[in-house]
């Protein structure tokens, strides 16, 4: 067999990071550590619960019976629904899902993520909002332009595709108990998958600033992981504030290129960031316009440490949602052995 010159570099460069997490493996020890009571603290607690209840949605049928005498894909239109309010993976999630039960084409669920991709109001809110500005309305600007530059792109999406009719949904569940509980294994499967990600970027992240300072330190460190935002000094600018919750940071974007799995493709999410992000940019401009004549300022801000919380609820919760999946999937296994 052939070696490829390809091969040849990715395994130095796999050989490269390997021993730079040697060199560095105090960093990375103390980043993974920091990150995984992250995952437990702050992730979980702020995703799984919507996650849960889009993915119940989603499965139940309700919204395709709503837009019935409509042209519009009801997958589509509740993946960018929770997309938006529920955080950047939310929308990956219900995308996937679609794509996995033949209701969403590979093309039509890549063209969905470009516009299913926002952090979600409370993130925006507290951590954009209150950290940088000291004022929630200003990360609540800042996500509705992002949300604004959605929307542009989805109406584009829709207008593009106004001569196709949707496919016959037929594999809907209904609401039942099993619905909420299949929404559980699957909503708590995909945070392991999504935590397992920041875990892993996590690492790299500390070996990339522990050999290049840059990255240590302002937006270089947002573009990489963007809870650093609350970092930044609050004389930023709403649009720079806007334009980086609009990007995400790539340890996010590493997180849903683990959950899509090569399910569809990502490229059309990326090309679109050359649309997406100017939308959101003239958006922010506008809005900070009108902000300024309203006479609406922000204040200094007390910078916030996003906490660490003592307590061993949330990993006893960790631990029974592992319990329950495990014992799920050992159930399913047996019925299917028979």
């Amino acid at each position: 067999m052939k070696i490829k010159m390809t091969d040849i570099i990715t395994l130095a460069a796999l050989l490269l990071l390997g021993l730079m997490l040697i060199l560095n493996s105090a960093e990375v020890s103390r980043a993974v550590s920091e990150s995984a009571e992250a995952c437990i603290y702050r992730i979980i607690p702020s995703l799984f619960a919507m996650t849960v209840v889009s993915t119940a949605v989603s499965r139940s049928g309700i919204v395709p019976r709503l837009l019935r005498r409509t042209r519009i894909d009801p997958d589509i239109f509740t993946a960018f629904v929770f997309g938006n309010i529920g955080g950047y993976p939310v929308g990956t999630k219900l995308l996937c899902e679609a794509a996995n039960m033949k209701r969403l084409t590979p093309l039509q669920a890549s063209e969905a993520l470009s516009f299913c991709y926002a952090c979600g109001p409370a993130f925006a809110a507290g951590v954009a909002g209150t950290a940088l500005f000291g004022d929630i309305r200003f990360g609540l600007a800042a996500l509705v332009s992002v949300v604004l530059a959605n929307l542009t792109l989805y109406i584009v999406y829709i207008i593009k595709n106004r001569s196709s009719k949707p496919a016959a949904k037929t594999s809907y569940e209904g609401f039942s108990t099993k619905l909420m509980t299949d929404s559980v294994s699957s909503s708590f499967s995909a945070m392991m998958n999504i935590c397992s990600m920041i875990l892993f970027f996590s690492a790299l992240r500390a070996v990339l600033q522990a050999n290049f300072p840059v990255l240590r330190s302002g937006i270089f460190s947002s573009l990489l992981e963007i809870s650093n935002i609350s970092e930044l000094d609050g004389k930023i600018s709403l649009i720079t504030v806007a334009l980086l919750l609009a990007f995400g940071g790539i340890c996010v974007h590493m997180q849903i290129i683990a959950m899509i799995s090569g399910r569809f493709s990502v490229k059309r999410f990326y090309l679109t960031r050359l649309i997406q992000l100017p939308l959101c940019g003239l958006y922010a401009f506008i809005i900070q316009s009108v902000m300024k004549k309203l006479g609406i300022a922000a204040f200094a801000a007390t910078k916030i440490r996003l906490s660490r919380s003592p307590s061993l609820i949330p990993v006893i919760c960790v631990a029974a949602m592992v319990a329950i999946t495990l014992i799920e999937r050992a159930k399913t296994l047996s019925r299917r052995s028979f």
